[in-house]
């Protein structure tokens, strides 16, 4: 234990020694002047992201669904943020529409060329996968990955074209479902992991060009997403106490906001925006590929066998809490085959 013990002490010092050399360097120092095109930008993250972008000095296109809800953020903006009215656009574009998400992308790099695109757009229809309707499976998967695969497809060419004279950056807006399931929610938990996917192979894809691809994991966010895991029924409370729910750490849409900017400014690969619980499953869950800073990597490193052990006492808790609500609340299925024993 000792040998172990000054392994970890040494391992520590050689940690901060290498954080005090390193040093991070800005892809895109300041977004004053910048394009950033965000889908699903009139509420929540979205427009947060946009507020925030307006506030340093950016020229923001925001499509969503809604005309409504885009005038309605137009107008709020245009409010809050001084100076803004000839620096923002909106136009109501369903993100996977690939006809009119082109035609978006088009028109709006035709008014100043985009810097930044922001995949914001996504939903979730939370249910067992059986007893989901095939209209909300088919509404979840085509806007949370094909409402990010046509906006990319649209904008790389263009954005390409640029580079590498202008550094550029594509952001997609995941969850902590995209490193960890979100039981009760395997539809919307399969297009995370996709998201991940594609980011990091797009990365990789785009290496020769001067244009960084961050995956962005927030976890439980105060939005109206929310008021669905408020429900008091049995199931609810489950999934809540599976997916590790606690209202009262909730994150704020601006505080995603932030960090969502931060990654533009350095061109990280994945971030995380919940300090602990976002940490540990990005150790868990980085891949392949380490992060670009050796100090982040070294600590994953040294962190990971804790995190490991951990999981092998959730997985037994895990499974303890889904058996127990499955014998209080047997399904058809369950009970013929009880039956038949």
């Amino acid at each position: 234990m000792d040998c172990v013990a000054l392994g970890f002490l040494v391992g520590g010092m050689i940690g901060l020694v290498m954080g005090f050399f390193e040093r991070r360097t800005p892809h895109i120092p300041s977004l004053e002047e910048k394009h950033v095109f965000i889908t699903g930008g009139s509420t929540g993250i979205g427009y947060c992201i946009a507020k925030n972008a307006l506030s340093l000095g950016a020229y923001v296109t925001m499509t969503g669904r809604s005309l409504r809800n885009l005038q309605k953020a137009y107008d709020s903006l245009t409010e809050e943020v001084v100076d803004t009215e000839k620096r923002i656009r909106f136009k109501a574009v369903d993100a996977s529409d690939y006809k009119l998400m082109s035609e978006a992308i088009n028109e709006s790099n035709s008014w100043k060329p985009i810097d930044v695109l922001v995949c914001n757009a996504g939903l979730t229809r939370s249910g067992y996968l059986d007893q989901m309707p095939i209209e909300d499976l088919d509404l979840t998967v085509q806007t949370n990955i094909l409402g990010t695969v046509y906006p990319v497809h649209s904008a790389l060419p263009l954005m390409k074209q640029r580079s590498p004279d202008h550094p550029m950056s594509i952001v997609f807006i995941g969850s902590l479902a995209s490193l960890f399931l979100m039981y009760g929610n395997s539809v919307y938990t399969a297009t995370k992991y996709a998201l991940k996917g594609m980011a990091e192979s797009l990365r990789l894809e785009l290496l020769p060009y001067s244009i960084r691809v961050s995956l962005v994991c927030p976890g439980f966010v105060r939005t109206a997403f929310l008021d669905e895991a408020e429900k008091r029924d049995e199931l609810q409370i489950l999934m809540k106490q599976i997916n590790m729910y606690d209202r009262n750490q909730a994150q704020t849409p601006d505080e995603v906001a932030k960090k969502t900017l931060e990654a533009v400014k350095y061109g990280s690969a994945i971030v995380t925006t919940t300090p602990i619980l976002g940490t540990a499953l990005l150790i868990l869950a980085r891949g392949f590929i380490p992060d670009d800073s050796i100090l982040k990597t070294f600590q994953e490193v040294l962190a990971y066998p804790l995190v490991r052990i951990f999981t092998i006492f959730a997985k037994f808790d895990m499974h303890r809490r889904i058996m127990a609500y499955h014998h209080r609340n047997p399904s058809p299925g369950q009970m013929r085959s009880n039956a038949s024993k």
